[in-house]
């Protein structure tokens, strides 16, 4: 599972292979995880807020593009 970026105890990774529609993983230290839609940025989770993973959704938000490009090539 390539990761995109490491930010504090979150790592944003994308699954392969993996469902559409394109999102990204945030994965917590603790391994809860929120699948994060890169059209929208909403959060998809039983177990993780928005407000817990603001730093990544933010890092997301500024490397959209990138992240979509990574999720095309795994899944294609």
């Amino acid at each position: 599972m390539p990761t995109l970026h490491c930010i504090g105890a979150a790592t944003i990774r994308v699954n392969t292979p993996d469902h559409r529609p394109a999102h990204v993983h945030v994965v917590l230290a603790d391994r809860r995880d929120a699948m994060v839609m890169l059209d929208t940025l909403a959060v998809v989770s039983r177990t993780v807020q928005a407000r817990d993973i603001a730093e990544a959704l933010a890092w997301i938000a500024a490397n959209r593009a990138a992240c979509r490009k990574l999720f095309e090539e795994c899944n294609p």
